[in-house]
């Protein structure tokens, strides 16, 4: 009887034991479950930024100008939520770790961003895209005439990326020099400018367009341009070159445009 009684209680104990057990098993089943379906998100400050292109030719008193160039290159900050250890790829060959972090990009275009969660409960990949623009602005040294014994090219490159994009944005001619104002010519020796938009490959020149070229008797002449949707590919440019037939014109050209990216 007496052993009966021991026999039972150990086998209450058992089950008293297993169901604690069960219990206590069961909530850390439950927590793992909550991570393996927990959210893992990236965002952006903003989805699309635009770098800054600077370009200052300075004068030397002959056709080997000093350029300056500046560049100033939009920030982002990437953010992630519910991550554990957090590490970034921006699609440029650089990456990162944290929750939070910010990227400059050297180059227009657009550009996948991938982050990778680790924790105990599994690998986690969340991806966002961003587009970097480019905002440029260039101030070259005097153009002179091709015929000229000291001509030289007077070329503004647009510095396109690779992609689908647009480039719109406006020349100005100033008078310059020692010659006379332009607005003093007389009909035979009005000044003279030809703008032209070139396409070239590999450092060639592979296609041109003449948008502008006409004498004027202003001491500035404006000249906008659009280039509406064209795919640019790798090695491939874009540039605006500028002539003068007028051996007595004495011009400082600049320029402002941008290089809109657009979605494929």
């Amino acid at each position: 009887m007496k052993l009966n009684l021991m026999y039972a209680s150990f086998v209450t104990a058992f089950l008293i034991g297993a169901i604690f057990g069960s219990a206590s098993l069961g909530s850390n089943l439950t927590a793992l479950v909550i991570n393996d379906n927990s959210e893992f998100s990236i965002s952006a400050d903003s989805q699309s930024g635009t770098n800054y292109y600077a370009l200052v030719e300075i004068d030397e008193g002959d056709n080997d100008e000093d350029k300056r160039v500046t560049y100033i290159n939009h920030n982002f900050t990437f953010s992630s939520i519910g991550g554990d250890s957090v590490n970034w790829d921006f699609d440029d060959g650089n990456m990162a770790s944290g929750q939070v972090t910010s990227h400059q990009y050297n180059a227009p275009g657009v550009y996948l961003v991938t982050a990778t969660s680790m924790s105990t409960g599994g690998i986690e990949v969340a991806t966002t895209t961003v587009t970097v623009h480019l905002s440029g602005e260039a101030e070259i040294d005097n153009m002179e005439c091709e015929c000229a014994p000291t001509a030289k090219d007077t070329v503004i490159d647009l510095i396109p990326t690779s992609g689908s994009l647009e480039i719109t944005g406006y020349l100005l001619v100033e008078h310059d020099g020692s010659s006379e104002s332009c607005s003093l010519r007389n009909p035979l020796q009005e000044c003279h400018l030809r703008v032209i938009i070139q396409r070239t490959q590999n450092g060639n020149i592979v296609s041109e367009d003449v948008i502008f070229d006409d004498t004027f008797r202003s001491n500035e002449q404006v000249v906008d341009f659009r280039i509406e949707q064209i795919d640019v590919y790798q090695g491939e440019g874009v540039q605006i070159r500028l002539e003068t037939d007028q051996l007595r014109d004495w011009h400082k050209p600049s320029a402002k445009w941008d290089v809109t990216i657009l979605d494929d």
